[in-house]
């Protein structure tokens, strides 16, 4: 089946409503999105798998739990339905081409598949901004953390997104349609998926206040977060030993790590894949539409990526996610177990201090 040839292939599902023109021949683009969807989704989608599998483990341990562990279960719940929707709505489609023949498929597709495939996207997105939100809080306006940083808080935004992400992606539930055919694809885009309306909301609706407000709000957030730290970290030098200023340092660096990591890494693969499906929507004259597709399946890939690899972040970027994780296996020792725990306990004595003095240390904010 040639990979661009119907409105149902992988170029389409992962984001794009709108086909590209094709060749009998697979042209570099169709190859890349071959490769993509076949090869490179599904590997990335099994580490993902395991990685989100094992977060909500840790997270969901007595050590671990807190408002910013609660969002992170949320968002490794999140990204095992965007993989699990990606395999069985795209690669799925490229290893068993005939899948898109039975009518079980297309009505799987138009009415499950397709529209929870978007749901979970922007679910996940909207956690981040919602992790973000609860990391703000705790950094910034440190007299109110107490009241707005809890489970009870962390479960009732948990709950607010979901709702709102499900019901602002209701006309996905609408974009497709199965039909009754020999021989041919058993789903097709319906009326409102094909016309003008479909278009008017994938553009504006979905990809510029769904994806372009959460990045925005994300990366405003981060800038504000970092320079928050540096801030009290810089007001605190002058109050601290030489051996208690390099921890701070230490874990000023951390926390900007994992920042750095985990949010950038969102940033730039949502808004790669928001700006390339814009040039993929709108197909201006003056654009190389080839170009366009071999980018957008790249694009397509960085969404899958970015829900696969937040645990791999995690153990590079949070000393107590990687000492609870060997915990769990066994492998820490008791004198590193006991480390990290005095390590917590200084922490916490460090942000009760500062906290006192109006001011908050990159200490206090170490996962």
């Amino acid at each position: 089946m040639d990979i661009n040839a119907t409105a149902a292939g992988p170029e389409m599902m992962v984001l794009n409503t709108t086909s590209t023109p094709s060749t009998p021949d697979f042209t570099t683009a169709n190859q890349l999105h071959y490769v993509m969807s076949a090869v490179v989704g599904p590997i990335l989608c099994i580490i993902g798998f395991i990685g989100n599998f094992l977060s909500i483990i840790v997270w969901c341990r007595p050590g671990m739990r807190s408002s910013t562990g609660r969002y992170l279960i949320g968002q490794a719940i999140a990204d095992i339905g965007v993989l699990l929707m990606f395999i069985m709505c795209d690669s799925l489609q490229v290893w068993a081409p005939s899948v898109t023949l039975s009518m079980t498929y297309g009505v799987f597709f138009s009415y499950i598949g397709y529209p929870m495939f978007f749901f979970t996207v922007v679910l996940s997105v909207w956690i981040t901004v919602g992790v973000t939100v609860d990391r703000y809080i705790m950094v910034c306006w440190i007299t109110s953390a107490k009241k707005y940083c809890n489970d009870q808080r962390a479960n009732m935004g948990l709950a607010l997104i979901a709702i709102s992400s499900f019901l602002v992606n209701l006309p996905h539930f609408a974009s497709f349609t199965h039909v009754h055919t020999e021989n041919s694809t058993t789903f097709e885009l319906t009326s409102f998926g094909g016309g003008s309306g479909g278009q008017f909301y994938e553009f504006w609706i979905h990809c510029i206040i769904l994806i372009l407000i959460p990045w925005v709000s994300v990366l405003f957030m981060n800038i504000k977060i970092i320079s928050k730290i540096t801030q009290s970290n810089r007001r605190m030098s002058g109050k601290k030993t030489r051996e208690s200023m390099k921890k701070s340092k230490q874990s000023e660096n951390q926390i900007t790590r994992l920042l750095l990591t985990v949010t950038f890494t969102f940033l730039f693969f949502i808004g790669l894949q928001c700006i390339i499906q814009c040039f993929q929507m709108q197909q201006p004259s003056w654009a190389n539409l080839a170009t366009v597709s071999s980018a957008f399946a790249f694009a397509k890939t960085g969404i899958v990526f970015n829900s696969s690899l937040n645990f791999v972040f995690y153990c590079l970027s949070g000393r107590r996610f990687r000492v609870e994780l060997l915990r769990m296996f066994g492998l820490v020792k008791r004198d590193l177990q006991t480390s990290s725990l005095v390590d917590h306990s200084t922490s916490s004595g460090g942000t009760r201090s500062t906290s006192s003095g109006g001011t908050r240390s990159a200490s206090s904010t170490d996962i």
